[in-house]
């Protein structure tokens, strides 16, 4: 385990845990992984201090805007990022990302290759880094949940059906997730029409803005969907248990994706799931879900909805999937990593890591080290 000195006992390294989401946009999964991690390395009895600007052993930073950037610029110590998102996430979330896109992952790839070590949260991201040729060692480090806090307490199914106007024996297909068309919210509603003695819910809406890809399209079709498909906004993390507790099962049709936190909180509240078939799930879930397209989706659903001994084999799949995602086993691999990452000697360390950063440093900051912000 790694130490400070070589006179000192053993301990956990102080660790600088670094998002924007923190003063910023919370609507999103990046945020939910950055308190999931928090949470797991409090548990696991690691100091943790959240955009810090005093020394650190460690600086983990979660999130690749400007800020996040500064930090890593101006860190003396150590650093991994966590990569949640390769360039293709882009597209068919935010505006006109096909015209900025060579910029973007111009970006993307600097700013990874400044870490000690980049953690991608899935084999797809994983994948994606090694396409951008980083020079960065990049392991799997996959997101987690606190398995606990998402299985349904008495009284939660009642209270947001009874909040939305559902009948208690109503079968519900629930999607946690933005409001953008890459997660799928077309196919949603037209499964949702085709099915209206099934109530659909989407809990998230567009935390960007007019920022969001098709954004007018997007108001038009949530203003356009059927009766029994409710968009109810956003919901805060504390609410998020809530919500599956309300359903039956997971719908969650979005077209790409490199891991999908909400799969896995759906999974932890017992809910059978219901997902797109693409390449990212199979290596990460196996063959926990029903996986479908826009043209089964509905037959998915309904095999769930019918067949009573189906739908209890799927929620103990998905118990036994949650089990795989819980925090302890995050903090596990997060301070494996620490511990590697911080007892390489300089020569082992990523070239761009071990010289680019400090001759920015230099630069940015100044001859006297100090730092800037």
């Amino acid at each position: 385990m790694y130490k400070i000195q070589t006179h000192e006992e053993p301990r956990l390294p102080v660790v600088n845990l670094v998002s924007e989401t923190v003063d910023g946009c919370k609507g999103h999964g990046v945020h939910t992984a950055f308190v999931q991690t928090q949470n797991a390395l409090l548990r696991a009895g690691v100091e943790v201090r959240v955009n810090a600007s005093e020394r650190c052993d460690i600086v983990h930073i979660e999130t690749m805007g400007l800020a996040s950037l500064f930090q890593l610029l101006r860190a003396r110590e150590r650093a991994v990022v966590t990569a949640h998102i390769v360039p293709e996430s882009l597209v068919g979330s935010f505006l006109l990302a096909p015209l900025w896109l060579p910029i973007g992952v111009a970006y993307m790839h600097a700013f990874y290759s400044l870490a000690d070590e980049v953690l991608a949260v899935s084999p797809e991201v994983r994948d994606g880094l090694q396409r951008m040729r980083l020079k960065v060692p990049v392991r799997v480090v996959p997101n987690a949940v606190d398995v606990a806090r998402f299985r349904p307490q008495p009284g939660w199914r009642e209270e947001i059906r009874a909040r939305l106007g559902i009948a208690p024996g109503t079968f519900v297909a629930i999607c946690a997730g933005q409001i953008q068309p890459r997660k799928g919210v077309e196919a949603f509603i037209e499964t949702a029409r085709s099915m209206p003695d099934v109530a659909f819910v989407w809990v998230g809406g567009m935390p960007f803005r007019r920022l969001t890809d098709r954004y007018g399209h997007m108001l038009d079709l949530v203003a356009g969907a059927p009766a029994n498909c409710h968009f109810v906004g956003d919901a805060t993390y504390a609410e998020m248990p809530k919500w599956y507790a309300s359903a039956d099962c997971l719908f969650f049709p979005s077209i790409q994706e490199t891991f999908g936190l909400a799969i896995i909180e759906a999974a932890a509240a017992g809910l059978p799931l219901v997902l797109r078939d693409i390449g990212t799930y199979g290596p990460l879930f196996g063959d926990t879900y029903l996986g479908g397209d826009d043209s089964t989706f509905a037959a998915l659903i309904t095999r769930l909805r019918d067949d009573i001994v189906e739908q209890a084999r799927y929620q103990d799949l998905s118990h036994s999937l949650a089990s795989r995602f819980d925090t302890p086993r995050l903090a596990e691999l997060l301070i494996a990593v620490y511990d590697e990452v911080l007892t390489r000697s300089e020569a082992e360390r990523a070239r761009p890591a071990r010289r680019l950063r400090p001759v920015l440093q230099w630069a940015l900051g100044g001859r006297s080290g100090r730092r800037f912000g």
